[in-house]
């Protein structure tokens, strides 16, 4: 059945190309194709094998890449690297080596990061060290500018973390140590990125897809593993692995932030 489920990656499955469409609107759709992120689900591994799959919370994990659309289908996954690395490594890995068919985007198009990883090439992360919640314009003190583009694009790069929390509550596997071999553990968390992508394209009225929908859906507790492991690439950290990402900052991404930055500036002042 796992062969099977794995089988209709060429139709229903992961699509090896970019979303090209999306729900956002004005200069936020200017070339953005999705939203990626990394994420832990459990893994048995044996004991001599076992010390690079320890996280921070001292359970055995894989850390697993995956990108998504703002349909919330998964547009790529990547699995089986432990735990304990960190996930900008995992996309330097993706986007490097061709075995692991990471879907680049054409030029002038990107994916939407977190601030663990770098702003460059094709991903786009927010300022760091800048809030991200909404503008209040008459509070004094700030980068209101810079503050607005974190908000638009924290709540436009909440799908993959949406997406992460309807995957993990459909299937309990992935947050349970199996017995299973640990090449076959890798197999599974794409096995139920299929199942996910084909119900969310077939079945229109599943419970958990229309709750997500929802403007105020709160994404749901996954019992992650690794929640802790996770934390230190979030959108608000101002932590090392934030200050490593902005040391590999590319200039020219730069510049097309602030240009989206000023953009998005003047069209909430129409």
């Amino acid at each position: 059945m796992l062969q099977f489920v794995l089988s209709m990656h060429q139709s229903s499955a992961i699509q090896r190309t970019p979303c090209t469409t999306s729900a956002l609107t004005g200069h936020e759709r200017m070339g953005c194709v999705g939203a990626i992120d990394g994420t832990h689900v459990a893994a048995n591994v044996p004991k001599h094998l076992a010390t690079p799959y320890f996280g921070r919370k001292k359970v055995t994990t894989q850390n697993i890449l995956a990108a998504c659309d703002f349909d919330m289908k998964f547009t790529y996954m990547m699995t089986g690297w432990e735990g304990s690395v960190h996930d900008a490594r995992v996309l330097r890995a993706a986007t490097n080596d061709p075995i692991y068919k990471f879907p680049h985007p054409p030029p002038r198009k990107y994916f939407l990061v977190d601030a663990g990883y770098a702003n460059r090439d094709c991903f786009l992360s927010p300022y760091r060290k800048t809030n991200y919640h909404l503008t209040d314009r008459r509070r004094q003190g700030g980068d209101k500018k810079k503050e607005l583009f974190n908000y638009r694009h924290a709540s436009l790069r909440n799908a993959i973390e949406r997406t992460f929390g309807i995957w993990k509550n459909r299937f309990p596997i992935l947050k349970m140590i199996t017995n299973f071999p640990l090449e076959k553990q890798c197999m599974i968390p794409i096995a139920c990125a299929v199942v996910h992508n084909f119900i969310k394209m077939h079945a229109e009225d599943d419970e958990l897809f229309r709750e997500a929908m929802n403007d105020d859906y709160d994404v749901p507790a996954t019992d992650d593993p690794e929640e802790v492991g996770e934390t230190s690439t979030r959108a608000d950290d101002a932590g090392e692995s934030s200050t490593r990402a902005e040391n590999l900052d590319d200039f020219e991404m730069g510049q097309f932030r602030d240009g989206l930055k000023d953009a998005i500036w003047h069209d909430s002042n129409r």
